[in-house]
């Protein structure tokens, strides 16, 4: 009996210690292979890496508090696309060489003759279209090559240059002096050069001075003896392209607008005073040269032809003296500016 009651106590013993020293969590049960003196005991196990954030993936913020400030939200990532976009033109990103660049200076535009010349027929390009297009595109003379289907509009202020030819030289002195303008349009295409128009204006005047005795005998009195030609003109007009300028040929017909005024005695009392208005005709040439921005010189000679029968002495004091007409023919010669449209 007493044996079977100390198994008992022997049991109840054993099944009540481990409530009495407390509950023991669970352990897994430990490796059956036995762990010798010299092997070191194994360390505690890694914990599982957290899956990688999904790309756009972002946390969700805390909900805002009514009572405290508002909680700071990191900004978003931003990706190296993205960077690139909001990086300012002329910075180098992060992480990246910095190249060195040149700030490119505007392209000149081509010149309008330069760019139209390759596609034009060289039948419609002037005499010497070599020179034409040189001057065309390094001083910007288009309208040296520009084609004959279209107008080309000049004017020109000259100073004139004169020499009386016919009976007015019996009078006066046969050199003078004066100034010009020229309206000249062409707007008609011939072959290989323009027809149109032009208009003429002009002054000239040939002047001589005289010395007289004065009435009482006293010191000499210089006066000038004057003659004055005024002409208005309208005519037809050719111009030729001719490599770097333009030969330029015409005759007008208009009105003249004569004067002679002539000294004879110091005190003026029998002096001779004409004027006078008559038909004239002028033909001329001349030649202009543009040389930069269609601007450029022009140079040039003409005849004058004017119809007076008004007759004057040669010599006023001599009563047989012949007779001459003082208004006739005269040559000038200009040179001046000219500008072409």
């Amino acid at each position: 009996m007493f044996p079977t009651v100390s198994t008992l106590l022997s049991l109840a013993l054993l099944l009540a210690a481990p409530s009495s020293a407390g509950e023991v969590e669970s352990s897994p049960p430990a490796d059956t292979h036995e762990i010798g003196q010299d092997t070191p005991a194994e360390g505690p196990r890694p914990q599982p890496e957290p899956p990688p954030d999904e790309p756009g993936a972002q946390p969700e913020p805390p909900p805002p508090s009514l009572d405290g400030p508002a909680p700071l939200v990191p900004p978003p990532p931003v990706t190296p696309a993205e960077d690139a976009q909001l990086a300012p033109s002329g910075t180098t990103p992060p992480g990246e060489a910095a190249t060195p660049t040149v700030p490119a200076g505007p392209e000149p535009a081509p010149s309008e003759a330069e760019f139209a010349y390759a596609e034009r027929n060289l039948a419609d390009m002037p005499y010497g279209a070599t020179a034409a297009r040189k001057s065309a595109t390094q001083r910007n003379n288009d309208v040296l090559v520009r084609p004959f289907r279209k107008p080309v509009y000049s004017i020109a202020a000259s100073g004139r240059f004169g020499t009386l030819l016919s009976g007015g030289a019996d009078v006066v002195q046969p050199f003078g002096y004066g100034f010009a303008a020229q309206l000249r349009i062409h707007f008609v295409g011939v072959v290989k050069s323009r027809f149109g128009v032009e208009v003429h204006a002009g002054h000239a005047r040939f002047s001589q001075r005289r010395d007289f005795e004065s009435v009482d005998g006293g010191a000499t009195v210089t006066r000038i003896t004057l003659l004055t030609d005024t002409d208005f003109s309208a005519g037809p007009s050719f111009q030729i392209p001719l490599g770097p300028l333009f030969v330029q040929l015409g005759g007008s017909a208009g009105v003249a607008l004569s004067t002679l005024f002539r000294p004879l005695a110091a005190d003026g009392v029998d002096d001779e005073a004409i004027s006078t208005s008559n038909f004239m005709l002028r033909g001329g040439f001349s030649l202009g040269v543009p040389v930069l921005n269609r601007h450029g010189v022009t140079l040039g000679a003409g005849v004058h032809r004017i119809f007076s029968s008004r007759e004057v002495a040669i010599d006023p004091r001599s009563p047989e003296s012949p007779t001459t007409r003082p208004f006739g023919t005269w040559l000038e010669v200009l040179l001046g500016y000219q500008i072409w449209f």
